[in-house]
């Protein structure tokens, strides 16, 4: 039988009727499960961000308070370690010195220089016999050693080489080498013997009256072969000489000392004493005289070598020169006795504005060693030494010529050599 147009629409309409009911009826309910599948799904999502965001808040005000807590602490350790930690020495008030006006009649700034490639930080420069003499530090071992070079820079050799730091060196009448020499244990008074071939060396002085030799800092040997040496100060010298220098400088104990020793006798007697960084020792043989420079008055003392327990500026003592440009250091006499001084840094106009106040120098002095370094300085183009004549003019100044300070200097003949802090070590000269 065969199906017509009007049969098949009729045939389809009597389908739809029977079963168009339970189609619609089951694809509402299926949308109805659907949504609420979809809205318990959405109530579990909500619940999981809701618990997320919770241990989120929980996680992040932990954090606040350990946070605060943490910030509490830098606070009060900051606080302590600026304002209360116990430091040792104390500064003490003092009255700074006036800024000197006088200028040179001439000044030299042109250097040459030899690069001592695996030393450091020059502290003392000597010329004997044609030959110049050299304390460095070793930058693969962490002591020291003298080195000696022809003085056009060639021949360089290693001629001592010690545990510690060599603070300064000086040959008596007979060419053995007095050394000042700094270690962990404390300071010590040494002498070497060289023969050519090889180095002995013996401690002699490494106690005062019972107590370690704290900073010695400096030695000059008379014509008598007796040994003058400088204590800086009584603090210990515990992260080498450079910070030691800065300590006295922003604490100002004024307990610097400079000793004689006799090798006859084996006697260790006290010249001047109540120094403010006893820094550098130049014997004048002609005269029996000790120039010393103190490092916080920046001045050079004039002393009398035979004069026993006396104070800077007592009987016996000279003021040479005062008011100088920068903190001296090394001191060295020419052929003509006139008196070399290098600075080791400039004067520092903000520490001597505070020479009467303890409590910003005690700050300072609380701070860690490469902050105290900010304070101190040396700028391009000033004094890295000045010449004095025997009378006490000033008739010369080298200046700076990279902003180093001046650790050693040796005038020979119309040379003078420099030795500036730094890595690697330096020797430099100029003529004048």
């Amino acid at each position: 039988m065969r199906l017509g147009l009007i049969e098949l629409i009729l045939v389809v309409a009597i389908a739809a009727l029977v079963l168009g009911p339970s189609v619609v009826f089951w694809v509402l309910r299926w949308m109805h499960r659907a949504e609420i599948a979809n809205r318990a799904a959405a109530r579990r999502r909500a619940e999981i961000q809701a618990q997320i965001r919770a241990e989120r808040d929980a996680v992040l005000h932990r954090f606040q308070i350990v946070g605060f807590a943490l910030a509490v602490l830098m606070v009060l350790s900051l606080l302590y370690a600026l304002l209360l930690r116990p430091i040792d020495p104390r500064p003490q008030s003092y009255s700074a010195p006036a800024v000197r006006t006088e200028e040179a009649a001439r000044s030299a700034a042109d250097t040459e220089e030899r690069l001592l490639d695996g030393f450091s930080d020059p502290a003392c420069v000597r010329v004997r016999e044609g030959w110049v003499y050299l304390a460095v530090r070793s930058e693969d071992t962490g002591g020291s050693a003298i080195l000696r070079m022809r003085e056009d820079g060639s021949s360089l050799s290693k001629i001592v080489e010690l545990e510690g730091e060599i603070t300064d060196f000086d040959f008596d009448p007979e060419g053995e080498i007095w050394l000042t020499l700094l270690t962990r244990s404390g300071g010590m008074l040494c002498r070497a013997s060289y023969d050519g071939w090889g180095a002995s060396t013996e401690q002699v002085v490494t106690q005062i009256d019972g107590q370690p030799l704290p900073c010695p800092a400096a030695v000059a040997v008379g014509a008598d072969g007796r040994v003058y040496f400088a204590n800086l100060s009584r603090a210990e010298a515990e992260n080498g000489l450079d910070a030691a220098l800065r300590t006295e400088l922003l604490a100002h104990t004024a307990t610097g000392q400079v000793y004689v020793y006799d090798p006859a006798a084996r006697t260790v007697e006290t010249v001047v004493s109540g120094l403010a960084g006893a820094s550098g020792l130049a014997y004048l043989p002609e005269e029996n005289a000790l120039y010393i420079s103190e490092l916080g008055q920046r001045c050079v003392w004039k002393v009398d070598a035979d004069v026993r327990d006396r104070t800077a500026g007592g009987r016996g003592s000279v003021l040479f020169a005062g008011e100088l440009p920068g903190y001296p250091a090394a001191l060295a006499l020419d052929e003509d006795g006139d008196v070399w001084i290098g600075y080791r840094w400039n004067r520092s106009s903000w520490l001597e504005a505070q020479s009467a106040e303890e409590f910003q120098r005690g700050v300072a002095l609380r701070l860690p060693g490469r902050m105290q370094q900010g304070i101190f300085g040396t700028g391009e183009g000033t004094p890295a030494a000045d010449c004095y004549t025997a009378e006490g003019v000033l008739a010369l100044t080298a200046l700076a010529a990279d902003g180093q300070g001046t650790t050693a200097l040796a005038p020979t003949g119309s040379r003078l050599y420099l030795g500036t802090s730094g890595s690697p070590a330096a020797l430099r000269w100029l003529l004048y």
